[in-house]
């Protein structure tokens, strides 16, 4: 075995970075390639309801059922590379996105407080022509996200029936061509 000493240190750093890059490509075992699908549920109706499970061999599974575009409910789990199961359940509807897992970070108080009084104290604008205060209203939606009970049901909403518009142009549209040429020897002038 050959043991080679640079003294440069431009060239000892391009081969540390060479060596690294060498056993960072080594081969590692795929300790999902055997993994085998056990369950693949697929259900799709015709107002826009839908459902859908699935469930690996190495513990992957998710769920999830709703209406497309309006509401969704469902979850998921697999196994960390540390060996802790983690496993998401979350609601999607009008107000929002919002999951529930012990490994999600809870909202710390300090926000909570500020939200309220965000909510409890409304924003007020001068109107600079009368003098008088105009109070601005919250969307108090948006001030209840952390507040919802996770475990309420959701009810699909049923989407409202829309008519695809189409738009029937009586002339064609009249465009003229004109060289840059012309534009630019248009805007000199």
């Amino acid at each position: 075995m050959c043991c080679l000493v640079l003294v440069h240190p431009q060239v000892n750093f391009i081969v540390a970075l060479a060596v690294m890059q060498v056993q960072a490509g080594s081969y590692v075992p795929d300790s999902d390639r055997n993994t085998r699908t056990l369950q693949n549920e697929l259900q799709v109706e015709r107002d826009g309801n839908y459902r859908y499970a699935y469930e690996t061999s190495n513990g992957i599974s998710a769920s999830q059922a709703g209406l497309g575009g309006v509401s969704v409910q469902g979850g998921n789990s697999y196994t960390s590379p540390e060996g802790d199961v983690i496993s998401v359940s979350y609601v999607a509807d009008e107000f929002g996105y919002h999951p529930v897992g012990a490994h999600i970070p809870e909202v710390p108080a300090y926000i909570l407080r500020a939200l309220e009084y965000i909510r409890t104290h409304p924003y007020q604008i001068k109107d600079y022509y009368t003098g008088e205060l105009k109070t601005v209203e919250h969307d108090a939606a948006a001030f209840n996200v952390y507040s919802r009970k996770n475990q309420e049901p959701t009810t699909p909403r049923t989407r409202q029936s829309t008519t695809p518009k189409t738009i029937y142009l009586t002339h064609p549209p009249t465009t003229t061509f004109r060289p840059l040429r012309e534009r630019r020897g248009a805007s000199k002038h």
